[in-house]
């Protein structure tokens, strides 16, 4: 039995440079972003053959029970056992801290956890970067889906990372190292909101990039955001009013990119959210749903928190995660 831990992630800044239709024609791309206290949890277990209805038992939200891999409904499940080319009998069980769909990166970690964990079936090792890249690679090149690389390199690596994503397909990973005393401080003045809202992020990803020749001053506006933003986590002493400004002109110039990326119920809840005392927000991945993170003063919390009670948002607790991707069990 193989169980992995993989972090779910939250980008400060630069979504959208991470996309090759943008860093292959215009240098590069960078993106800011966090690995979360948050997990997709993967099992892999040989399965005893007195199981003989299925070759294949698959539990997810969903249970599969298949003799042929070709019939696995589950893409990345199907695709990653055809990409490592095993042959075995499987188990495969996944459990998560939080609802697919909602702007944490959840497909691109599972994809990576599922990765690590049948490449340890198999008993074998695998770097951070491959595991980053061959899971890019299945979702964006084998399920033609829009992703860009930053979710995989989050879950992979873990940690606060400033990213860079060059036109020759080489990545950059730089770990920022905030003080105990900084990071603390951004923690709590971080506040993050459950919309109640799942979305399918590839399809307004799939709108953003039919639009992307439209779109490149926005996106090169994002990637001069994310390096500004930089520079004020790695100042001696940050500045979260600063902090918060910026990753709201993030998220105004994010909602050029695609009329699918807030809604008038967003919209209303970032207005509540400015009443309350928040420097700024953005939504958590691509947009139309999932969580709002907003930056605000530890002072405003409770005010905050009650104004987005009463609209509908769901305060959700969270701290920066260290680690990415790693085994917790190993039993061969």
């Amino acid at each position: 039995m193989i169980v992995t831990r993989t972090p779910l992630r939250i980008s400060f800044a630069g979504g959208g440079t991470d996309l090759p239709s943008f860093y292959r024609s215009n240098t590069y791309g960078l993106v800011l972003n966090t690995s979360i206290n948050k997990y997709i949890y993967v099992t892999v277990k040989k399965h005893p053959r007195v199981f003989t209805r299925e070759k294949f038992r698959l539990s997810y939200s969903e249970t599969e029970l298949v003799e042929n891999l070709e019939k696995i409904k589950n893409p990345i499940i199907r695709e990653c056992i055809k990409f490592l080319k095993i042959e075995e009998r499987l188990y495969i069980s996944t459990i998560s801290d939080i609802p697919a769909s909602t702007g944490l990166g959840s497909s691109s970690t599972f994809c990576v956890g599922l990765l690590k964990a049948l490449y340890a079936f198999k008993k074998k090792r695998v770097g951070p970067k491959q595991l980053s890249e061959e899971a890019f690679y299945i979702e964006r090149d084998v399920l033609k889906r829009p992703v860009g690389k930053q979710d995989h390199y989050a879950a992979a690596f873990g940690g606060l990372n400033y990213i860079r994503f060059n036109d020759d397909e080489s990545t950059n990973v730089k770990s920022i190292n905030l003080s105990k005393k900084n990071k603390k401080y951004l923690e709590n003045s971080m506040a993050v909101f459950w919309t109640g809202i799942q979305r399918l992020s590839w399809k307004i990803l799939h709108n953003q990039n039919a639009r992307h020749l439209e779109n490149v001053i926005a996106l090169n506006i994002i990637k001069n955001q994310a390096i500004e933003l930089k520079r004020l986590f790695e100042k001696k002493k940050i500045s979260i009013d600063k902090i918060g400004n910026l990753i709201n002109e993030g998220w105004e110039t994010k909602k050029t990119l695609s009329k699918n990326i807030s809604n008038k119920f967003i919209d209303n809840a970032f207005e509540k959210a400015f009443q309350s005392g928040a420097y700024g927000g953005r939504i958590c991945g691509a947009g139309g749903g999932g969580f709002v993170l907003f930056i605000t003063s530890p002072k405003y919390h409770k005010k905050l928190i009650k104004n987005m009670k009463k609209i509908g948002l769901t305060k959700f607790d969270l701290s920066f995660g260290n680690k990415g991707s790693m085994i917790l069990i190993n039993l061969q």
